[in-house]
C-alpha cells in the first residue's frame, strides 16, 4: 500500500498489486507488472449478447486435463464484461475462461480473444468448427466506488464554510 496525503492531511491508501501474465503465448514466458488497483463498481445494462466459442483447431483432450484451444476470434467491445455461460455446450467438456496473452487491458479498452481454456470431462477429440461454449457479453457502466475516505474528503471540502 502507498500512502498519499490529501488536502485534509488524512492518508489515502492506494493498494499495489502485481499482475502476472503470459508474455506471448499460453504456458510461455511470464511477465510481471506492479500497478495500483482500485475497487470499482459497475452497472450492467439491460442489453447483452451471447458470443459462441468455436474451436479453430483440432485437439485431443483427456479427462480433467485443462487445455488451451485456439478459437475463432471474439471481440469484446470497450466497457463490456464477459462471463462464461454455465451451460455445458460440448459433450467432452466446458469453457471456464477465455485467454488473453500480453499485458492485461483495462475494461475500458476493446479486447480480442483467440484462445479458450477447455476443461474436458471425458477423453476424445475436439474438431475445428465445433461449439465449445458460450460467453455472456454484458455492456457495463463503470462507476467509481465511493470509499469512506473519499466521502469524508468531499464532505469536509463542501461544508468548510
Amino acid at each position: 500500500m502507498v500512502k498519499l496525503k490529501n488536502r485534509t492531511s488524512n492518508p489515502i491508501l492506494m493498494p499495489k498489486i502485481e499482475l502476472v501474465y503470459w508474455k506471448n503465448r499460453v504456458g510461455g514466458e511470464l511477465e510481471r507488472l506492479v500497478t495500483e488497483a482500485f475497487p470499482y463498481s459497475y452497472s450492467a445494462g439491460p442489453k447483452g449478447e451471447w458470443q459462441m466459442v468455436i474451436a479453430s483447431e483440432d485437439k485431443e483432450v483427456r479427462a480433467n486435463e485443462v487445455v488451451s484451444i485456439k478459437i475463432e476470434r471474439i471481440e469484446v467491445p470497450e466497457r463490456a464484461i464477459i462471463m462464461p455461460c454455465s451451460v455445458m455446450r460440448h459433450a467432452l467438456g466446458f469453457v471456464p475462461a477465455l485467454v488473453g496473452v500480453g499485458k492485461p487491458k483495462l475494461v475500458e479498452d476493446k479486447r480480442v480473444f483467440e484462445e479458450a481454456l477447455f476443461h474436458p470431462i471425458s477423453n476424445g477429440f475436439v474438431r475445428r468448427g465445433e461449439l465449445l461454449g458460450v460467453v455472456n457479453v454484458l455492456y457495463a457502466t463503470i462507476e467509481r466506488k465511493l470509499t469512506r475516505e473519499v466521502v469524508e474528503k468531499w464532505l469536509s471540502e463542501r461544508f468548510r464554510y
